[in-house]
């Protein structure tokens, strides 16, 4: 029998669900459809394309990823205050319009690389503020005792559309072009991303959903959003189906089936369930204009900071770089194309069961201590990838770095607010996030170089012995901190 005390903790946290639900369900989708997935998801689809037309190496087309590093490594920070400052809605919503129409102009290379640089360079600029840095700040308000598993749920719609938008931009490549599969790309986060986030996307502190415009026009978005959820999971099913029908069953393609069943579930559940965003009885009313924490001054000059900071740019190389480096492995072990595409969006269901598991277990565990088991995990799979690699070899090594992928920014997030509060949580999530940036950002172009001058086998290796290594030093974190 549960305890009264425990009886009245679960119904709490279970009334942070009824009244939030949907605020987790627009993080999802705004991360999912944003900077973090989209570019970096698909930039392997482009190698090939991109290589005949314009003649550019792997390295070469990957190297634009740099760019939207180096560019992140500023505007992480700016728009993480931006978002302290006039609050994550407004912030999320212009740059969930400003990255759709960036995205779409990433067609418009011609095969000058300034002019692809260029367009890197404002596709990171525009798609700030779809990063979690901005769009976990309302989850991490509106929830307290299960914040790491909706912290969880929000980040798992980066592996969902990173898998199906892959397969969606090789089939708009196959069938029409990769400037129509950029248009494509560009056009999802403007469909999908943004009506919910009109309707949904609401802080604590913003105007409550019930006296909104917006919620006089629920159907209307959330049909704007189905239909282009619907668009979304045609295309990626045009892909996956004729390798279906050619190969049989295997278990990317059921995921891939799956993902896309998911997506209209939840959509179309959207329109029955209620949406209500009464604050929760966890929040403090009268607090809610003074949360408690560390300002960015003060968080820059605690040594768990730089501990963080510095152990995420090896974590980041490591798993952050292999996620766009896959299909181009597997090619070079002898793959198909179709059946790498195919086999990478096993990233996906990784990445899913990650997050889900991972932010679960944060609730009920030491973070740092779940966190150093899980992002561990990936090295296993960089050895599973040299020497000869089977299709076996290759579904498990994939899902052990989708599985480490898939909590890397759920981590980052929740070790914020329990080390650092949230008082100033978006700024210095951003300062953070731009170390994390660096190694993720970076990491494509030294790693596929380096396979290219040294070949895959001892780039891979290093990269494991570096992730070991950075794991580490996450289990002095100490005591979560208390704030008043």
């Amino acid at each position: 029998m549960k305890s009264q005390t425990q009886a009245v903790a679960d119904s709490s946290a279970d009334s942070e669900f009824s009244q939030a639900w949907a605020v987790v369900m627009a993080a999802a989708i705004g991360v999912g459809l944003g900077l973090s997935p989209l570019p970096f998801y698909t930039i392997d689809v482009m190698v090939g394309p991109l290589g005949q037309e314009f003649g550019w190496t792997r390295g070469e087309v990957f190297s634009a990823i740099a760019v939207s590093t180096f560019t992140g490594l500023f505007t992480a920070p700016l728009i993480g205050m931006l978002a302290e400052r006039f609050g994550a809605r407004p912030v999320a919503l212009i740059s969930i319009v400003t990255f759709g129409l960036a995205m779409m102009a990433m067609g418009l290379n011609n095969g000058d690389k300034r002019l692809y640089f260029f367009l890197w360079f404002c596709l990171a600029v525009a798609g700030a503020g779809t990063l979690p840095i901005v769009l976990t700040r309302p989850v991490n308000n509106w929830f307290d005792k299960r914040r790491g598993f909706a912290l969880g749920i929000a980040l798992i719609a980066t592996g969902i559309f990173g898998a199906l938008v892959k397969g969606l931009a090789q089939y708009m490549v196959d069938a029409y072009s990769w400037r129509m599969a950029y248009v494509a790309l560009g056009s999802l986060p403007i469909l999908i991303a943004l009506p919910f986030a009109i309707l949904t996307l609401r802080d604590i502190h913003d105007k409550p959903y019930q006296e909104s415009l917006a919620a006089r026009f629920k159907p209307l978005l959330l049909g704007i959003s189905f239909l282009g959820g619907l668009a979304l999971v045609y295309l990626a099913f045009q892909f996956t189906l004729p390798l279906f029908q050619e190969n049989g069953f295997r278990l990317a393609y059921g995921m891939a089936f799956a993902f896309m069943a998911i997506i209209l579930i939840a959509f179309a559940s959207a329109f029955f369930v209620p949406i209500k965003m009464m604050p929760p009885a966890t929040i403090d009313a009268s607090k809610r204009m003074d949360l408690p924490g560390l300002t960015l001054l003060e968080t820059l000059r605690t040594w768990r900071f730089w501990l963080l900071a510095i152990c995420f740019v090896p974590i980041s190389y490591a798993i952050g770089a292999m996620v766009p480096s896959i299909v181009p492995l597997l090619v070079t072990k002898g793959f198909e194309v179709s059946e790498a595409v195919s086999l990478a969006t096993l990233t996906g269901l990784a990445v899913l069961f990650g997050r889900l598991i991972g932010g679960y277990l944060i609730d009920k565990v030491w973070a740092p201590g779940v966190a150093f088991v899980f992002l561990s995990l990936p090295a296993v799979a960089l050895f599973l990838f040299t020497g000869e690699v089977t299709q076996a070899g290759a579904m498990i090594a994939i899902l052990l770095i989708g599985f480490g992928a898939g909590v890397e920014y759920d981590f980052m997030a929740y070790l914020v607010s329990k080390y650092f509060g949230m008082k100033r949580y978006s700024a210095i999530y951003g300062a953070l996030y731009a170390f994390f940036a660096a190694g993720a950002g970076f990491g494509p172009t030294v790693m596929n170089n380096l396979a290219d001058s040294h070949g895959w086998d001892f780039t891979l290796q290093t990269a494991a012995i570096a992730l070991i290594i950075a794991t580490i030093p996450l289990l002095f974190l100490g005591r979560y901190q208390k704030f008043d």
